[in-house]
């Protein structure tokens, strides 16, 4: 019986073929045995000396920051020189390391054919977008030179695929126009874009993440705002979406913002920073072979099996939306209004209800609705006479995130000077934006009782009547002829002790009241300085405290012209020896001598601080900018070098 070989079949691969050769299904003669190894031995001589190089990338499209495989394969030998580093302007390209493969196979009539190569490896990381061209490359095989062919990549923004911009906020945002494909994008979501000034919008910003890229948000949102002030924003809320066929996690912060100047102004745009594992591009499969396979070709094996980068920092934008501001209206404006904007309601309630004469009550009015809660102020006493009215304290009670909606309630104290039978009726205003007109809220007194008497002020005193005294009688005893002294006489001739002499005593006193009043006089000198330095150093410390607001990195364009303009008031306030509250812009810039420059800087910080009341915010996230911040300490330092007025 004689060896023989069979053609494979269609559905036996190369492993099967090379198991069934060694199976023994025969016995060698010694002599065949040596023929067939010499035999075998020219065949794998014969193959082995075809070299040929090649270079190639696992795909040729990437962005920027992805790495991407470049190759350069050696078939024919199991070692070659490559160089260490390539240069090419735009591109990384690090050198990874060699990777050697051999594999034997069987041609039909020709015997075994050995394939041996190597195959070495370097990542390229794109620096810029744009299209580039890795050139030959020269290797150097058993002693010979050989050259690969230049290859080319195109590499994209990393934007465009990992969501830097997101969608600009409108009226409908449920789907915006430009998100598919995106990792992350965000978007502002406004229930409208026109308001009055003064009044709180309410707003959304919506963050999108896709699910299946790891991601964990570093800050809470950022937002920018021209001619406007935004509240703190709200804790974030997660839910998963769909959008455009596509799995994102949506995460919801929310917050309000309120103009405070007409025109067309700008809300954003809104940037969080974060750290991601961006799904990297799958290498290009060569055609044929097991991955040609159809459970290799579904979907889940391609997110099963993905490659993530590292952790890197990503950034989240959502693009900025324009706000029309208009102003209130000055017709119908009612005197009790005080810039509140939104719809509210008022009651009251009042205790207790029976006082005695002289003994205040208690007025509570409560403030319920929606608005800017900070320009909602105390309601004022409708008819004031015949009472004793102190100033109110209020409360706020919020019942959302962001602030805009709750309760304020005041507490004063009033004291009846004439008999009453009702609590003071109140009155308060503000301007509806739906209506659009002012509406003002009357709520009518409460039934008191006041018992006793009032006390009067004016009581008569009369003069105590006293009888005319007789007049002494004269000592009979005495004699009423005196001898005549022949000496002038002196006022110390006499045998009356000189302690029981008033002019002695008033010539003591006089020098000893003069001392105890220029003592006095001292005493009430050193007070007043006294005062007056305690006063300067807690007015120095608080000045202090509003220039370290000012040199806050965090601090809103708000919180630094409030500080300045305190800071101002303050320094005036030492110099005049008034109180700081007491003295206006116009006040301040008359304490020092100016130049038109700095009166005008000091008037401009003014005018941003009356624009940051006006706007009737607490807490916005627009911060100052470092320009804004030295600008305003330069006029805070300029005031305090300026020569005092005479």
């Amino acid at each position: 019986m004689s060896p023989c070989l069979t053609r494979p079949t269609e559905t036996t691969n190369r492993f099967t073929k090379i198991g069934d050769l060694m199976k023994p299904r025969f016995l060698f003669h010694p002599g065949i045995l040596a023929a067939l190894l010499l035999f075998l031995a020219g065949a794998i001589a014969a193959r082995a000396d075809d070299v040929t190089v090649t270079a190639a990338v696992a795909d040729d499209e990437t962005q920027v920051g992805q790495p991407v495989d470049f190759t350069i394969t050696v078939n024919g030998a199991m070692d070659a020189n490559v160089p260490e580093n390539i240069n090419v302007d735009g591109l990384t390209v690090t050198y990874q390391g060699p990777a050697a493969q051999t594999s034997i196979s069987t041609v039909f009539g020709s015997g075994f054919h050995v394939q041996r190569s190597v195959v070495e490896t370097y990542s390229v990381v794109a620096n810029r977008a744009g299209n580039y061209v890795i050139p030959a490359q020269q290797i150097e095989v058993n002693g010979n030179n050989y050259t690969t062919q230049a290859v080319s990549l195109k590499v994209d923004d990393d934007n465009s695929a990992a969501g830097g911009g997101g969608a600009s906020g409108n009226n409908d945002q449920s789907t915006p126009d430009d998100a598919g494909g995106k990792l992350f994008w965000a978007e502002f979501v406004l229930p409208k874009t026109t308001a009055y000034i003064g009044e709180a919008i309410p707003f959304e910003v919506r963050l999108f993440v896709d699910a299946r890229v790891p991601t964990t948000l570093e800050e809470m949102p950022e937002i920018t705002a021209d001619g406007c002030t935004v509240e703190k924003t709200s804790k974030a809320e997660q839910s998963q979406v769909t959008r455009n066929g596509r799995d994102y996690v949506m995460v919801t912060f929310k917050s309000a913002v309120t103009p405070v100047k007409t025109g067309t102004l700008k809300l954003g745009p809104a940037t969080v920073l974060a750290q991601a594992q961006i799904p990297l591009r799958r290498p290009h499969r060569p055609s044929g072979g097991p991955f040609d396979d159809p459970f290799f070709q579904n979907p889940f094996m391609d997110d099963a099996f993905r490659m993530m980068s590292p952790p890197q920092q990503v950034t989240i934008r959502g693009e900025p939306v324009e706000i029309t501001a208009m102003p209130l209206p000055t017709a119908g404006m009612p005197a009790s209004f005080a810039g509140a904007v939104g719809n509210y309601t008022m009651t009251t309630s009042v205790k207790p209800s029976m006082v005695e004469a002289g003994d205040p009550i208690t007025v509570t009015a409560t403030i319920t609705g929606k608005g800017n809660f900070d320009k909602v102020t105390a309601p004022q006493v409708a008819d004031p006479d015949g009472w004793r009215i102190y100033p109110p304290s209020g409360k706020f009670a919020q019942d959302d995130d962001i602030g805009i909606s709750g309760s304020k309630t005041f507490e004063m104290a009033a004291i009846p000077q004439t008999q009453k039978t009702a609590s003071p009726a109140l009155e308060w205003s503000y301007f509806d934006p739906i209506k659009e007109q002012y509406v003002t809220l009357n709520e009518k007194g409460w039934p008191i009782t006041i018992e006793g008497q009032f006390q009067t002020n004016s009581a008569p005193v009369m003069a105590a009547t006293t009888q005319p005294q007789a007049a002494p009688t004269p000592d009979q005893s005495k004699p009423d002829i005196m001898y005549i002294r022949a000496d002038s006489g002196g006022w110390g001739a006499t045998f009356q002790p000189l302690y029981q002499n008033r002019i002695f005593w008033a010539a003591q006193g006089a020098p000893l009241l003069a001392l105890l009043a220029f003592a006095g006089f001292q005493v009430v000198r050193k007070r007043a300085a006294d005062q007056e330095a305690r006063r300067v150093a807690g007015l120095r410390r608080e000045k202090e405290i509003a220039l370290a607001a000012m040199q806050r990195r965090d601090a809103s364009e708000s919180e630094l012209y409030q500080a300045a303009a305190r800071a101002l008031r303050i320094e005036a306030a030492i110099q005049t020896g008034r109180a700081p509250d007491t003295l206006d812009g116009s006040e301040v810039s008359n304490a020092r001598a100016l130049d038109p420059a700095m009166a005008e800087r000091v008037r401009r910080v003014f005018d941003r601080q009356a624009e940051a009341v006006y706007a009737g915010t607490s807490g916005g996230r627009s911060v100052a900018s470092a320009e804004t911040r030295v600008e305003a300490l330069e006029t805070v330092r300029g005031y305090e070098n300026a020569q005092r007025a005479s």
